[in-house]
């Protein structure tokens, strides 16, 4: 029976016998999860690396198979037997409609669930009427690409036997030269054939039933991106990784719109996720299931002697980069009041996929399917800047820069098409100088002038030289701008939201104004059940009165900073206040809330002392918060601190960090601990005793 029908009947029971509906309906509701939670859950993932033929071949389609089928193995509690996967050459369009009609229609008639992914080339396609353009997925062939219309698509999906059903595209349909940019790579063709008009009609098919999650919009691009370690589709890797570490009474448009407002999507501007069905999504949880667990960091995935597999699903992408061999994981017991585990130690990292063993002789290792969370997180003290250089650059031109780059010891070049990098350096051409034309400019970019970009070849502002400048100049005037990116990265390897066991909320609003932007952190100390009012990632206009408040809900004092990353990748202190003299850092009681910048009706005397636009009074663009406490007061820290405002003479709010690679040198060995034994570069990071949050909206 399926589930509306049951609770629909359950409730003219409910009528009859004259019990209170309300009562009932909580009743019949729990009732109806556990029965969705015994029905079948059926799932076709599609995922197409190489196509016959084609030169350029993606990398991550197969890695996106992979992370939907461990998440719904060991997140969401699907059998093994019900995941069909379709790669490469087995992702035809015959198929595809065997999948739906064997896989998904002989079965989806007793499916309460299906999950439907395409990881894979898009393409606009000329159609049957003159100068009308339909989208289709590019497939596998016989004899070469073959293709399926998207409406076709959707009306197999259509067929299928229910209406809880998730469609994911991570895949674009419109091409814009070039195809790899930077770290990234688009996932989408060239149109195969030449219009008539110059503006020839697009028609895009009416969504099918069910909930369809897509990378970016029609017009849009959408691409795959070097991770640490592996290469998979921004969508599928930012929503998998979320869905790992989100708790149970999230909905899914309160996911969506958590992963849309990450600052890796930020970063390709070009690349914007749709979500269609968004009223359904404000009522029901992703996948239409609820994780049995609350947040997780990863699960045993392979039991092999004394070693075993983990998948690290659950990992934020930002601090995967810094994890190191020495971290500590802890299995998470179905019985809250069983004893403590005896926690694995990671042994050796590659992507995704860790190798780990008891960390004491005592115990067993835990069986397949077993969720962990970390204990100790291991990082390294001298994690380096990967800079990347730019295909537009000459070979002479490289070596200069790489041997520039190599006079730092805190930064070296890489390949994007190899690594993840950090940032990418390169010229300024004719075409780019056209295309970056925009008010945010101080002055108009010089032709041929080395420039830094973001991984996705966004410009980072303001970091343009003058034309004709030499190689190892160019590196010298950008080292300053360099060091604040690398101090950030460091940072973010303590992010911590999910595994932090100190109960932190923060949430961003102007004043005077409803919107409001996701919460920080609420993710393990309360559900976030209300659905954002806006869907994507913030938007606030310069010199608007936003404020940030931070609630401490849990029984220990925190002592931390709030900095802020400026669209020119430069760090910015903004609490605690120059002007109180950094008599101790920003501290948060227990159990209390406080108001960044100070509210004048809370603080009369802050009135005139702190500007109300502290969060906004920077250049349009991309900007980050970080919120960093610890449990211990951060003593040294504070007094560089005090030390750099006076000899920067500096006594107001927003502060310019000078020398931040320094700075946060102090501040992470602060917030981290030395390990006991092994690489003296490994410090470990104690979520219970310090929480580091990032939050990212745009500047308009």
């Amino acid at each position: 029976m399926e589930r509306r029908s049951f609770l629909q009947k359950l409730l003219l029971v409910a009528a009859g016998l004259g019990l209170s509906p309300g009562w009932l309906r909580g009743r019949a509701e729990r009732y109806g999860q556990a029965l969705a939670a015994g029905s079948r859950k059926l799932a076709v993932l599609i995922g197409i690396n190489r196509y016959l033929g084609e030169g350029s071949a993606l990398q991550g389609c197969l890695t996106d198979v992979e992370l939907q089928r461990e998440l719904l193995l060991y997140r969401f509690g699907f059998d093994p037997a019900d995941i069909l996967t379709l790669t490469d050459g087995a992702a035809t369009p015959a198929g595809i409609q065997s999948a739906f009609a064997e896989h998904l229609g002989g079965q989806g008639h007793t499916a309460e669930t299906v999950v439907v992914q395409f990881s894979g080339y898009g393409q606009w396609r000329l159609g049957s009427a003159p100068n009308c353009w339909q989208p289709v997925l590019l497939l596998s062939g016989s004899e070469g690409v073959a293709a399926m219309e998207l409406d076709s698509f959707f009306r197999l999906l259509e067929g299928l036997g229910t209406a809880q059903i998730t469609t994911l595209l991570d895949c674009g349909f419109t091409y814009v030269s070039p195809s790899v940019r930077g770290n990234l790579q688009l996932r989408s063709r060239p149109p195969a054939a030449i219009s008539d008009s110059s503006e020839p009609q697009r028609v895009w098919p009416s969504p099918p039933k069910g909930l369809l999650i897509s990378a970016t919009t029609p017009q849009d691009l959408a691409a795959e991106a070097a991770w640490p370690g592996f290469y998979a589709g921004v969508l599928t890797y930012l929503l998998t990784q979320y869905l790992w570490e989100t708790t149970p009474a999230t909905r899914l448009l309160v996911a969506f719109n958590q992963v849309v407002s990450r600052r890796e999507l930020g970063l390709f501007a070009c690349q914007r996720p749709t979500l269609e069905g968004q009223d359904t999504a404000r009522r029901i949880h992703p996948y239409f299931l609820a994780p049995t667990q609350a947040g997780v960091s990863g699960v045993v995935q392979e039991v092999l002697g004394n070693r075993a597999q983990v998948w690290l699903g659950g990992i934020p992408s930002a601090a995967l980069c810094g994890l190191q061999p020495g971290t500590l994981l802890v299995p998470i017991p179905a019985d809250p009041s069983a004893s403590s585990p005896t926690p694995l130690l990671m042994r050796s990292r590659s992507g995704l996929l860790a190798q780990v063993q008891m960390a004491s002789p005592e115990g067993q290792l835990p069986p397949v399917g077993t969720p962990l969370r970390e204990q100790l997180r291991g990082l390294s003290s001298t994690l380096k800047l990967l800079v990347g250089l730019e295909e537009n650059l000459g070979r002479i031109e490289k070596v200069d820069l790489t041997n520039a780059i190599a006079g730092y010891s805190w930064m070296e070049t890489a390949n994007p098409r190899e690594r993840q990098v950090d940032c990418l350096l390169g010229r300024i051409t004719p075409e780019m100088a056209a295309a970056f034309r925009s008010d945010t400019l101080l002055k108009p970019l010089e032709v041929n002038s080395y420039s830094l970009f973001w991984p996705g070849r966004e410009l980072l502002l303001n970091s343009c030289g003058p034309a004709g400048e030499a190689a190892a100049m160019a590196v010298q005037r950008l080292a300053p701008r360099l060091a604040h990116l690398l101090a950030a990265k460091r940072l973010r390897t303590t992010l911590n939201a999910v595994s932090s066991s100190l109960a932190v909320v923060a949430e961003l609003a102007v004043k005077g104004k409803a919107a409001k932007a996701p919460p920080l952190a609420a993710r393990l100390v309360q559900s976030v059940a209300s659905a954002p009012a806006e869907v994507g990632m913030q938007r606030f206009m310069r010199g608007d009165p936003l404020h940030l408040t931070l609630c401490n809900n849990s029984d220990q004092h925190l002592f931390g900073y709030l900095l802020l990353i400026d669209p020119t990748g430069q760090l910015h202190l903004l609490a605690p206040l120059p002007q109180d003299n950094f008599t101790t850092p920003l501290r948060l009681e227990a159990k209390s809330s406080l108001t960044l910048p100070p509210l004048p009706e809370v603080d009369g005397e802050l009135r005139s002392a702190v500007s109300s636009d502290l969060l906004t009074c920077h250049a349009q663009g991309l900007t980050e918060l970080l919120f960093v406490a610890s449990t211990r007061p951060l003593s040294a820290s504070l007094e560089a601190l005090k030390a750099m405002a006076r000899r920067l003479g500096v006594a107001r709010s927003p502060m310019l960090l000078n020398g931040p690679l320094e700075w946060t040198q102090t501040l992470l060995e602060e917030l981290t601990q030395r390990a006991p034994e092994g690489d003296p570069d490994l410090r470990w990071l104690d979520p219970a005793q310090s929480i580091t949050l990032s939050l990212t909206y745009l500047l308009v």
